[in-house]
This record gives C-alpha cells, structure tokens and sequence, in this order.
C-alpha cells in the first residue's frame, strides 16, 4: 500500500478554502501532459519523441493510495496546516475515509508521443494575443473530484515523469545500436526504488534486459549480468600473483556456467601477457567450456574493440562475444558503428537521463470544473494549456487533438460523438472506472503487460519512421473555437 502523502504540502494548504466553500466535491477533469520534446544542457531539443510509460503504475498507485492515522496526525502537527485542519473535523474525516474514485483515460503503454506548439486545423501557429499553447496528446487524463484531484497530481507526476523519461532514453539509445541488444546497468546510480521502475521503463523501451534483480522478481523483466571487478579482486591471495588469481577465479566462474561465461577482463591489465583476456581464454580452455563472452569496462574505443577482437580470433576464441559498459550512451555507440561489439551495457547514462535530465517535464492541469471547460492561459510565456477532455487522433499528417463535448444530461463527455478520418486512429481510451469496477484489484506489470507495452513501443517507432517522422500537433476547429473563446472571456 503506498500513502496519499506522497504529496506537495501547497495541494492541502490550498484545499482549506476550498472546503471551507464547499467546492471540494465539484467534479473535475485532470490533464497530464509535456508542454514540449526534452532538452539537453546546451537547451536544445534532445529527443525525437517521448515514450509514454508508467500508465500501468499510475493506477496501481492509485488503487492503493490512503492516509493513515499516524500521517493524519502529522498533518495535524504541521505549525501551518496542522491549525487549519484540527479547526475542521469533518476534512480531518474525509482524508481518513479518502480513497481514489473517478474515471481514467490515457495513452496505450509504450505509446510514442511528441509535442509542439500548438497549431490550428490550417497547420497555422495559435496565438490568441500571447496566449500561445503547446500540444500533445495526454498521458492520462483524470475525471475526479476536486479533492481527489488535489491528492493525486505529485504522486502521478512522479511515476509519468521519471518512467517516461527513462523509457524514451532507452528507446533513442535501442534505435541507435540498431540490431545489436542494449542492456539496463543503472541500479546503482539511482535511487532503490526508482531503479526498479528504471528497469521496468527501460525495458518498455526497448533494452533486452536489466541488472536488477528486483524488478525481475516483481515484474518479469529479462535480468543479466557477467561478473564484477570486487569478484575478481577478492580471488587475491598471498600464495598467488595476480594472473594466477585472476586466471583461478575465471576458471571458477567458468565451471560453474559452462554455457553463458563472460568473463570481465580489464580488473588489471586487458591486453597483458598473463592477464585480462588471454587469461580468459586461457581459463575457458583449462575448464573445458566455451569463453561466452569478455566484457570490457574501460578504455572504449574503437582501437581497443578491435585489438581485443583481434587477440579473441588469434586465441581461437571466435565465438566470444563483446560486452561493452561504461560510460555509455549515443555518441559512443554511434562511434563503435561498425565495429565487433556485440552488446552495449549502459548504466548512470541511462537511468537518470544524464543528456536531457530535466526529462519529459510533464505537467498536471486543470481542464474542465463544475461543467466548464478551463485553461491557464499564462500570456506570454508560451505555457498556455488546452481546455477540456481531449481525445488525439494519429493520422498521416501528425496527430489531431478534438475537444470531447460534455452532455449535461447524462452527466458524462461523449467521446462516442467524435469521428476521426481515414488513416487515423484514436490514442485515447479509458484505462479504468471506479463506477463500474470499484473492487477491481489493480495488479501492476507482469510478462504479458510488459511485453505489449514493448511492442507498442517498437510498433510505434515503425509507425513514426513510416510517417516521415511527423512532428506536427494540430487541434481541429472545435478545440481552437474553445481555446479563442476561453480567451475572449
């Protein structure tokens, strides 16, 4: 279970006022999105397109989301908020009774997504006197209550922006190694946690598999791994030089995996006589087995790939494969083009997005209360939102977003209404409904769900390279009525 503190204080603060006006139960609608594709360092664009992933989180997280009676008293202490809510019983209550109700609609897992500034059914730049909005489709989109919309921003956030920016990453990194695998080393450089929903992330993205043996236990993600230099250095011992010891434990390793042995040469010195990989080789063959693999941790480039792939084939080790790790990423890869690597290990670069670590900057925002459509305008800084429950249709031009009518009557939003044009599909779909599945256990992902979301996202990739690598977000002539209205108010 996981608790609704998970929270920014500002999101209990500015509810008081509105209990105290009775608003808390107005029924909203949630938007969460990127305002635009991420940047790196130099605040250039660093990303084609983002990877939509943690949906299945997300409602994991919200199915278990509640307060305990040792966080109600925390809030209670708090020198600001605590007065405010110890003067108000009745909220104190409502928090402890709180769980997650309302509709969730979003994007398939693995969805490939891009946004822009917003443009109109003509293909023109909106800009309604400096209110200049940007599009993309949602990630999710929530209709809630105030109260639980309040409750649920950061935490969403949260698992939208760090497992999309990471499963964007590892999809940029798998489309540049082509058809040699990538692998997910980067436990390490994150948080315990958050390497775990890395791996899951990365995974979706396209790595073949992951270091971490806990999101392999949870989640059934592919889990590797060769051996570490502490291994090979702790097989030291005063009887023994160092080649003889590095040479003893590789022959260990490789008895004991007689199948899968790679064994990591470059502890001492890659390329000695006595050491690094014609020890490996030398080991392999003293125990009978094949040498699977030697991974190389250091000194990466093409002149040292191809002196080892060299020394392997004179050894007669051709069938060992190459691993390389450390320090990895894009420009690395791009520059072993070519060359006989035949995986790439990639850890810190990876799991925190080291070029472009600001992220996906995805955002959560009001956008329809109480039967009105809203939008933060924000003239002049090109931070406009869309109002309203959008859907997102894909077509040969770019994606097109369309307003989603609400019926008074029925009290509900006519997605049914909309119709889309040939070659176009909807991205849009609800994801759960607490008024139709209120005791629906939400399980997170498994084998099956990972794996479609990976497809997804390798289908996605097909589709935006089919397409011509479309970078174009239009909203149709409703959608832009809506904005130019919202603006004239």
């Amino acid at each position: 279970m996981t608790y609704a503190t998970h929270i920014d204080l500002y999101q209990l603060t500015s509810l008081i006022p509105h209990w105290d006006a009775g608003r808390a139960d107005k029924k909203v609608w949630m938007s969460f999105f990127s305002r635009r594709l991420p940047k790196g360092h130099d605040g250039q664009t660093a990303r084609e397109f983002i990877v939509a992933c943690g949906m299945q989180r997300c409602l994991k997280l919200l199915s278990d989301l509640h307060f305990d009676e040792a966080r109600i008293n925390t809030l209670c202490q708090h020198p600001l908020l605590g007065p405010a809510l110890t003067q108000r019983p009745d909220l104190i209550k409502a928090l402890k009774d709180w769980r997650f109700t309302g509709e969730v609609w979003g994007v398939t897992e693995g969805e490939l997504l891009w946004a822009n500034p917003a443009l109109d059914h003509k293909h023109q730049k909106l800009d309604f006197n400096g209110v200049r909005p940007s599009a993309m489709p949602p990630y999710l989109q929530v209709y809630t209550d105030l109260l639980t919309a309040k409750l649920i921003e950061t935490p969403l956030l949260s698992i939208i922006n760090h497992m999309s920016m990471v499963a964007t990453k590892a999809a940029h990194l798998c489309r540049t190694a082509g058809l040699r695998p990538v692998l997910e080393l980067g436990s390490r450089r994150t948080h315990i946690e958050a390497a775990v929903d890395a791996a899951v992330a990365s995974y979706i993205g396209g790595v073949a598999g992951t270091s971490n043996v806990e999101a392999h236990h949870r989640f059934a993600v592919p889990v590797v791994g060769t051996m570490d230099h502490f291994a090979v250095q702790s097989w030291e011992s005063p009887s023994l030089s160092i080649a003889e010891s590095e040479k003893a434990f590789f022959k260990a390793f490789a008895s004991a995996y007689p199948q899968s042995a790679s064994l990591l040469v470059d502890t001492y010195d890659m390329f000695g006589q006595e050491t690094g990989i014609r020890n490996a080789v030398r080991a392999a063959q003293e125990a009978n087995v094949p040498l699977h693999g030697i991974r190389i941790d250091s000194q990466l480039s093409v002149a040292t790939i191809n002196q080892a792939r060299h020394l392997l084939d004179e050894l007669g080790a051709s069938q060992a494969k190459i691993i390389v790790s450390g320090g990895v990423d894009e420009p690395l890869i791009k520059e072993l083009e070519g060359v006989a690597v035949d995986v790439f290990g990639v850890g810190e670069r990876l799991v925190t997005s080291a070029d472009a670590p600001v992220g996906v900057g995805a955002v959560g925002k009001l956008a329809w209360i109480d039967g009105a459509t809203s939008m933060k305008r924000a003239q002049g800084s090109g931070k406009a939102t869309l109002p309203g429950p959008i859907q997102a249709f894909r077509g040969p031009q770019g994606d097109r977003l369309s307003l989603v009518p609400f019926q008074a009557i029925q009290q509900s939003f006519a997605w049914e209404t909309l119709s889309h044009e040939a070659g176009e599909r909807p991205l849009i779909q609800k994801l759960w409904d607490t008024n139709i599945h209120s005791d629906q256990t939400i399980y997170s992902y498994d084998a099956e769900s990972l794996n479609k979301a990976r497809t997804q996202c390798v289908l996605g990739l097909k589709e935006y390279t089919d397409l011509g690598r479309p970078q174009a977000v239009y909203l149709d002539s409703s959608l832009a009525q809506a904005i130019q209205d919202k603006c004239n108010s």
